[in-house]
């Protein structure tokens, strides 16, 4: 994520780009998607929420089998984890 983003993670237009363009093909074709946090300092809830929430809220059986975060300090892994928890809320509501 820091060589394609920086260290800090700020825009959610470019989130939701990555995970239109990107992630949500992956997981449609099967595989599995890894992100690495490793040097990512910051993110905002903004960059977390266009990526992580509406990846769970709208492919919540892909997300929870075949998306991973790795190197995540624990900054990063508190926003991973409210987003996720957004997504859960927001995958609810339309279910």
């Amino acid at each position: 994520m820091k060589e394609r983003f920086g260290s800090f993670l700020a825009n959610g237009d470019v989130a939701n780009a990555f995970r239109f363009t990107e992630v949500e093909p992956a997981l449609t074709q099967g595989r599995e998607v890894t992100m690495d946090f490793h040097g990512v300092t910051n993110m905002t809830s903004s960059f977390g929420n266009a990526l992580v929430a509406t990846l769970m809220a709208h492919h919540p059986e892909d997300f929870s089998a075949r998306v991973r975060f790795v190197n995540c300090d624990p900054l990063i892994r508190q926003m991973i984890l409210s987003a996720i928890a957004l997504g859960r809320r927001e995958a609810a509501q339309h279910a």
